[in-house]
């Protein structure tokens, strides 16, 4: 979870890439991404027909 600025609790989704030791398995931490929920939310997500030649 992310909070606004509000402090508000909001979904959100926090990646987190390591890099690990492949004799001990040990993770080290690279970096930290963490993305903001969407403002609005997409009526669909099918993608638009295709235009080739093959396929009309």
């Amino acid at each position: 979870m992310t909070t606004t600025g509000s402090g508000t609790p909001q979904p959100g989704l926090t990646i987190n890439v390591y890099r690990v030791d492949r004799d001990t398995g040990d993770r080290t931490p690279v970096k930290q991404y963490e993305t903001a929920p969407c403002a609005t939310v997409e009526a669909s997500h099918v993608f638009p027909p295709c235009a080739c030649p093959r396929c009309r």
